[in-house]
């Protein structure tokens, strides 16, 4: 059944019942008094015939935006995840609000252990000049590219290339948004200098 009919449906069901019982009213009230008693229900029943229809497009063109804007989001998540590379979302404040499982596995972690946490926690303390430089960049509205250096939990480090852009809404700048490649495995701090 298309989105909308069941609501038409039980809308002319419920018209169908209070034109029943206007020809109820008129047929037991008395003449003069009936047509008094009728009018306005009438008049009534006419606006909600011809706003029912029009209700029912809103409603069901409400519910179809909705459904689209559900398989949009699941499909972008499905392109999130499906890449290779790390890919990440940051809001205003550099916390991170989306991040792909390829990411959290550069880490070492999963996804919901990186969320509401900066890359300044992953990322080593040397390269946090270049990770500020990069902010300030997308801050400004222009994406960024550079080299830098991952710490995981276990102490190991990965060498990533981050490209980042701002995110944008409504005009403004809310965060970011990067993809990290990863290079190669470094041993300790020193090996990547």
């Amino acid at each position: 059944m298309r989105p909308g009919q069941l609501e038409l449906r039980v809308a002319y069901v419920l018209f169908a019942l209070l034109m029943l019982e206007s020809f109820l009213v008129a047929l037991l009230v008395p003449r003069p008094q009936a047509f008094v008693v009728i009018l306005p229900v009438l008049v009534t029943l006419g606006v909600a015939g011809w706003l029912a229809p029009r209700l029912v497009r809103l409603l069901r063109g409400h519910r179809e935006l909705k459904e689209a804007y559900g398989q949009e989001l699941t499909f972008a998540r499905q392109v999130m995840e499906s890449v290779e590379h790390g890919l990440t979302v940051t809001d205003e404040d550099g916390r991170f609000v989306f991040v792909n499982r390829a990411y959290a596995g550069m880490l070492g972690l999963t996804p919901e252990r990186v969320l509401g946490r900066t890359p300044f926690e992953f990322t080593v303390r040397e390269d946090h000049a270049a990770l500020r430089d990069a902010r300030d960049h997308r801050s400004a509205g222009t994406s960024s590219t550079y080299r830098t250096r991952l710490r995981r939990p276990d102490g190991s480090l990965l060498e990533v290339v981050i490209t980042g852009s701002p995110r944008w809404h409504a005009g403004r700048i809310v965060g970011n948004v990067a993809a990290v490649v990863p290079l190669r495995e470094l041993r300790d701090a020193d090996d990547g200098a």
